[in-house]
């Protein structure tokens, strides 16, 4: 079942009868299967709470300004096309983090994080290796900060890529790269879809839906409806949403201002 409209996405977003599809818990400690088991991301209940707490207070300690001007310098250095940006991401919230990495291993496990990929002994390798930059040992803690890598670094790399195409032949500043940005996440943002399941008879939009039936909402375009001014759902909404969304768009900026300084000759300080 597919859910297209803006307020049946928030009435699903918004609706504890509605969770996200539990993923398999079988995965040996340090693994894909064992981190997608033990974030925030796909829990429910009182332990995504709890998980969710974690990941919030690992964020705590980040900076937007600082990470906006880190990305831009990344992006000044390491840039040279669009199949950099993932590791401009991924480098600036490593750094944040105080982890000395190879930014391949993020990108990798990245790529895999969604449970409908296949994790490869290579992407476990690369878990594994993330888990042990964060001490070492595979628990909730290291959970939470190694699924903030993983969460934060495709939908930021994706909403710079659709952002540029946004601020093409537009003029170029600091300002316009916020407004880009705002407008991106309403029209065309890097998260398109997302999944919930039923744990109750509901009813949505005049359907019902019975328990165990999954909904596919379509973020896009249900952010297109007329009545609706601002970005509702690039970040989710309800117990999901995302924590992290504020320093996501600060590191997007910081990649937008530098690329976008190349083409104007303008600095990219913000």
């Amino acid at each position: 079942m597919r859910i297209t409209t803006h307020s049946g996405i928030w009435a699903v977003l918004t609706d504890p009868r509605f969770v996200v599809p539990p993923v398999p818990d079988d995965g040996p400690p340090a693994t894909m299967r064992w981190l997608r088991a033990h974030v925030a991301r796909f829990s429910s209940g009182e332990d995504h709470r709890r998980r969710r707490a974690q990941a919030a207070g690992a964020l705590a300690s980040l900076d937007g300004i600082a990470l906006r001007r880190d990305a831009a310098r990344r992006t000044a250095t390491r840039w040279e096309g669009e199949d950099d940006t993932e590791a401009v991401v991924a480098g600036t919230l490593a750094a944040a983090f105080g982890l000395t990495v190879d930014v391949a291993d993020i990108v990798a496990a990245a790529r895999a994080y969604h449970p409908q990929v296949e994790a490869s002994p290579e992407v476990d390798q690369a878990v594994a290796r993330l888990v042990d930059a964060f001490g070492g040992r595979a628990d909730e803690a290291a959970a939470a900060r190694v699924g903030l890598l993983m969460q934060g670094t495709l939908p930021t790399a994706g909403l710079v890529e659709n952002a540029m195409r946004e601020l093409r032949g537009r003029p170029c500043s600091a300002e316009s790269t916020d407004a880009t940005l705002a407008e991106t996440l309403h029209h065309d943002p890097p998260v398109r879809v997302t999944r919930r399941l039923a744990t109750a008879p509901a009813r949505i939009g005049g359907a019902d839906v019975p328990p165990g039936v999954v909904v596919e909402l379509d973020l896009a375009t249900g952010n297109q409806d007329p009545a609706v001014l601002v970005d509702r759902f690039a970040f989710g909404a309800g117990e999901h949403a995302c924590p992290g969304a504020a320093y996501a768009q600060a590191i997007a900026a910081g990649i937008i201002d530098e690329l976008a300084a190349r083409a104007g000759g303008r600095s990219s300080d913000p």
